[in-house]
């Protein structure tokens, strides 16, 4: 009995240890993917968000997570008048993927087409509501979301991409780790 004990708190502090790498290691990933010079939106954070649930079993990290790497790349490239919008939208989008979250494609796929689609509509609209760039009725918002297409289509393909990669890396290291315990 004295050894299961033991056997179970070493393994539970191993798990732990390896989720705090495969957490650190993909912070530093979306922190470096926001600093590094990339086309506008590509990064893969709202990829990042839809595939924390895989790694992380307290969900209330797949809120914090994107906001600390947010908070932290904004500290070093500069805080902008929008961040209100696109706080806000992560914050939406983490709590979609938690109340829509499974580990079945057709999920991943719907969050990686929804999630980038909040983002354009919430951020797009606090860039119409809060910019004397366009006029403030139907014409000047038809027109904000219209110059953002590309910036979305920037986004929803980065988000297809990056999810598609995380997902099959998560997959190999699964895999790998199944063989290498037989």
């Amino acid at each position: 009995m004295n050894l299961r004990i033991v056997y179970k708190s070493s393994y539970t502090k191993f798990l732990s240890m390896n989720t705090l790498k495969s957490v650190g290691f993909f912070v530093c990933l979306l922190l470096v993917s926001r600093l590094i010079p990339h086309p506008p939106n590509f990064t893969p954070l709202i990829a990042g968000i839809i595939f924390l649930p895989f790694i992380l079993e307290d969900k209330r990290f797949v809120i914090i997570v994107p906001i600390l790497v947010m908070l932290i790349s904004d500290f070093i490239i500069g805080f902008h008048s929008h961040m209100l919008w696109t706080y806000g939208a992560f914050l939406l989008i983490s709590l979609g993927v938690l109340g829509y979250f499974q580990k079945k494609v057709n999920r991943l796929l719907i969050l990686s087409v929804l999630s980038p689609t909040l983002f354009y509509l919430l951020t797009n609209f606090g860039v119409w509501t809060s910019s004397s760039i366009y006029s403030n009725d139907i014409v000047g918002l038809i027109e904000c979301y219209t110059l953002a297409i590309p910036f979305y289509a920037n986004n929803l393909i980065s988000t297809i991409i990056f999810l598609m990669a995380f997902t099959l890396v998560h997959n190999y290291m699964g895999l790998k780790g199944k063989r290498a315990s037989l």
